[in-house]
């Protein structure tokens, strides 16, 4: 019997949050209802000793006002509140992230509901998502924690080259040696020498890293098939190896989900000098226009717009579609952009809303002859509620993923150019018809199974920008996927690779594992030799962009005209004003943008806190916050002001 809700240090109180049980049809709600109820109870789940508590009225002014306490925000306003003479406001448009996002199986629960998804919907499309009327979906979360509430946990840090290509193209101190350390500082791995090597990973940081407790047997068998095609068998993607499939490492910890506002704000609001304002819209960024320097901040609270002080920084981390917008609502932007909606101009950036690039496929269909069948009764609800084990614990095929070099792929193989995402074996109900076992057993003979190949270093280029002057509108949102060809021709090629691992002995004999019955039907040049062609078709139809949109508010050095802050992340033009999240980056990662935005936030909050750390205050080690006992670590670091002042682009960049 599942327990029921546990005494707890501290009582536990209801976080406003959308209910689990909306998305589950029949007898599934009753059960549903049940298991939400004890999920609530739990006290390592419900946390209820560290919630975070909004303030309910701001002081006048602070020294540092974060706008966004998503992945990035939420790191920035607690390394900042670290010095106890600063005083700090985060501003967060949504409430606190709810109870059930701990579990890693309801990694969708709150896609698509207000409080927690900005529910973000792209211009429609003439070349993706047509199953859609070419409108693609782009959930955000909206509540403290932002994506790393509803994303899929998966730690990867993208590709060395990814980030020696930001340095050689003018975002100086960006190297992949440079970034390593912000990686190992926020690390805190616990599968050091169980598949994962201390000389690459950290420990002793803020995220605990590791894979989930459970996973289909369904997904090994996909990694051997892997090894049957010839790619070479790996543990961490994030380490030797470059290429390979493999069941990855995720944020969380005895089987429950760490996000950067779990991990870093919960702690931190305990600090009587760090303020968090929950339900309140960042809307404008003031700024004096003859100085040029960062007055206050403009928020909007229960309808009310109001405004608070900023003594010597504000910090953008609303993500990629926020951070641009609000910067062109203070009047920061493309001077025919904000000539058009009557905003003064501040500084005239041509570069904020361009560049808007993301990770994007196709979803492949797929039929095992097994029966679909949901991973989530009794037995493994009481299994997680017990031991924190089981299906409940995981993301399913989720966890699984594997980069390989197209025939497109950039020469010497040390790049991948795409990655595969799986789908499957999920712990949900949405599914499913009416919650009885044995009925499912005869209503779906077939289980089902996505692949979902996805171009890495995607060509097309789109743009973002205002509808009109409401804050609270979403802005125009155009990411011309597909625009250029070659991403197109990537996903072809990875395409066919999906289909030729669908072929190996392992998948075919054992599942019977084959193509959808139907699906494709309306694309020419299927059938047992599909061509490349009708790939293509698949991609323009079921295209699958992840959320993992970049690019925005763009890094890069002054001589570029579409960079729109500088290398220390300081918008260009305008005293005291950074954006730290994933919209300064020049060009994505190979890979989940999670860890790299972690990075991003620790790196920019470093940048800030030398910037004005002669106040009377001095953290040491503030580099070195975990135990991080590698070489890598180890390895000599430049010193920050000297990157920064590098004007050659080959300096301190190395490659491995």
């Amino acid at each position: 019997m599942i327990r029921a809700a546990e005494s707890c240090a501290c009582p536990i109180r209801e976080v406003p949050s959308p209910s689990i049980v909306g998305s589950c049809p029949g007898q599934f709600i009753l059960f549903m209802s049940i298991l939400e109820t004890f999920i609530n109870g739990r006290c390592d789940l419900a946390d209820p000793c560290n919630r975070v508590i909004s303030i309910e009225e701001p002081d006048e002014r602070y020294d540092f006002v974060v706008i966004g306490g998503g992945t990035a925000g939420a790191v920035v306003a607690e390394r900042l509140s670290e010095n106890p003479q600063w005083k700090v406001l985060l501003i967060e448009a949504g409430g606190d992230e709810p109870v059930a996002s701990s579990v890693p199986a309801f990694v969708t629960a709150y896609w698509g509901q207000n409080e927690t998804d900005w529910n973000y919907y792209t211009e429609p499309q003439a070349k993706a998502c047509l199953s859609s009327n070419g409108m693609c979906y782009w959930p955000r979360g909206k509540m403290l924690g932002g994506c790393s509430v509803i994303n899929g946990m998966m730690y990867m840090r993208g590709n060395p080259a990814d980030y020696d290509g930001w340095a050689v193209n003018g975002a100086y101190g960006w190297s992949w040696f440079e970034v390593l350390p912000y990686f190992l500082r926020s690390e805190d791995n616990k599968e050091i020498h169980n598949g994962v090597s201390g000389y690459y990973h950290g420990t002793g940081g803020t995220i605990p890293v590791q894979r989930f407790r459970y996973a289909p047997k369904f997904a090994h068998d996909v990694v051997s098939a892997s090894i049957e095609l010839g790619y070479p068998p790996t543990s961490d993607l994030n380490g030797e190896t470059s290429t390979g499939f493999t069941l990855a490492q995720a944020f969380n910890d005895q089987g429950s989900r760490y996000s950067t506002a779990r991990a870093y704000l919960r702690h931190a609001s305990k600090r009587h000098n760090l303020h968090i304002l929950l339900n309140a819209v960042g809307s404008r960024v003031i700024v004096d226009p003859a100085s040029k320097k960062v007055t206050g901040v403009e928020y909007i609270k229960n309808g009310i717009t109001k405004s608070v002080g900023v003594i010597k920084e504000a910090i953008l981390s609303g993500g990629a579609i926020n951070s641009p917008q609000i910067l062109l609502l203070s009047g920061i932007g493309p001077k025919e952009t904000l000539d058009k909606f009557n905003i003064p101009i501040i500084k005239e950036l041509p570069g904020v809303g361009q560049n808007l690039h993301n990770h994007v496929g196709v979803r492949l269909q797929f039929t095992l002859n097994e029966p679909d069948v949901p991973e989530l009764s009794w037995d493994t609800a009481m299994q997680y509620m017990m031991n924190r084990d089981g299906p409940l614990s995981s993301t399913g095929m989720s966890q699984l993923t594997g980069k390989v070099n197209s025939r497109l792929a950039p020469s010497g193989g040390r790049q991948p150019d795409v990655q595969f995402f799986f789908g499957g074996y999920y712990a949900s109900c949405g599914s499913c018809s009416g919650g009885d076992r044995q009925q499912l057993l005869k209503e779906r003979k077939f289980r089902s199974i996505s692949i979902s190949p996805v171009a890495l270093q995607p060509r097309s280029r789109g743009y973002l920008t205002l509808r009109s002057t409401d804050p609270l509108q979403a802005p125009f949102m155009q990411p011309n996927y597909f625009d250029d060809e070659r991403d197109l021709d990537v996903v072809a090629d990875a395409s066919r690779i999906a289909y030729r691992l669908v072929n190996t002995t392992i998948l075919r004999e054992k599942y019977g594992m084959r193509p959808e019955e139907g699906y494709g039907a309306e694309c020419p040049g299927g059938g047992p030799n599909p061509t490349d062609e009708f790939f293509k078709c698949l991609a323009k139809i079921y295209t699958a962009p992840e959320n993992h949109q970049a690019g925005t508010c763009k890094m890069g050095p002054e001589s570029d005209p579409m960079a729109v802050v500088d290398p220390q992340l300081r918008v260009f033009g305008v005293d005291g004003l950074r954006v730290v999240d994933a919209s300064i980056m020049p060009t994505l990662v190979s890979g989940n943008t999670m860890a790299p935005v972690v990075m991003i936030g620790e790196r920019g909050a470093e940048f800030i806190t030398i910037r004005h750390q002669n106040y009377g205050w001095h953290k040491t080690d503030f580099r070195r916050k975990g135990t991080h006992k590698n070489k890598l670590s180890e390895t000599p670091q430049v010193e920050i002001k000297e990157n920064i002042n590098s004007h050659s682009q080959n300096s301190n960049v190395r490659s491995r």
